[in-house]
């Protein structure tokens, strides 16, 4: 048995950081597998070994009041915006996916699968999804024992703001000594089709992509009691700090 979680209402971009972590550790402990499909209020998210400085331009985005978070998977620094979903998958054991690269390609595949019922044809990178040459959404994992945290951003509209404005990566001249983010030509879906798909379509789509791999039961479900509180908690004492979201 798998639960979905489908709830695209805004997150707050910490708290909806913080429950990947508790969803992961749900999975590992309790052995939940999750599905969940979400979205985020206006964030930066930098990868969990990323050097903030070099991902951020930290001026702008104190001008703007836009958070800067950081996840507990690797890759690149990613910006967090109404028109993207976050398609999360929480795993009691990996190993049914394979291991770093096979769950990359499976997962994305997963996902490519359900979009191809819309007519959107993406092709799947390592860590990345990318349609007509642009790139469309990225992708990274976290690994806790056996448990699987894999997820991703897919963007879907465009925004206002563009990412160059935020993400030094979109700029050119970016370097790090750190963990680097892998600059591509973005744009988002509706942009490239010329049409305006609706959230709940994709939704359907990526949802029925993802249980067709697992070949278990889909129940829907939500966030319990016991889940928010301890995403509360992690927001207090970790993700909404700047201890943790900036410590390099």
């Amino acid at each position: 048995m798998i639960r979905i979680i489908r709830d695209v209402t805004l997150s707050d971009p910490a708290f909806g950081i913080a429950l990947e972590e508790v969803l992961l550790e749900t999975a590992r402990k309790d052995g939940v597998n999750t599905i969940r499909l979400w979205r985020n209020g206006r964030a930066v998210v930098i990868g969990r070994s990323q050097e903030i400085e070099s991902e951020v331009d930290l001026d702008e985005v104190n001008k703007c009041g836009i958070p800067v978070i950081r996840r507990i998977s690797g890759g690149g620094a990613v910006y967090h915006y109404p028109g993207n979903l976050n398609i999360s998958v929480y795993l009691r054991d990996g190993r049914q996916v394979g291991g770093v690269m096979e769950a990359f390609h499976r997962l994305g595949g997963a996902i490519a699968a359900g979009l191809r019922a819309l007519g959107i044809n993406i092709q799947v990178g390592t860590d990345r999804y990318m349609l007509h040459g642009k790139k469309v959404g990225g992708a990274a994992q976290a690994r806790r024992g056996t448990a699987l945290l894999y997820h991703s951003t897919l963007l879907v509209y465009p925004d206002v703001i563009p990412m160059d404005r935020f993400l030094r990566a979109a700029r050119p001249g970016y370097r790090t000594s750190g963990v680097p983010s892998r600059p591509y030509p973005t744009a988002s879906i509706s942009t490239i089709i010329e049409r305006k798909v609706r959230l709940e379509e994709i939704v359907d789509a990526l949802t029925t992509g993802l249980v067709g791999l697992f070949g278990e039961t889909a129940v829907a479900g939500k966030v319990n009691t016991r889940e928010l509180m301890m995403a509360r908690e992690l927001v207090q004492e970790k993700y909404g700090t700047v201890r943790w979201n900036r410590q390099r």
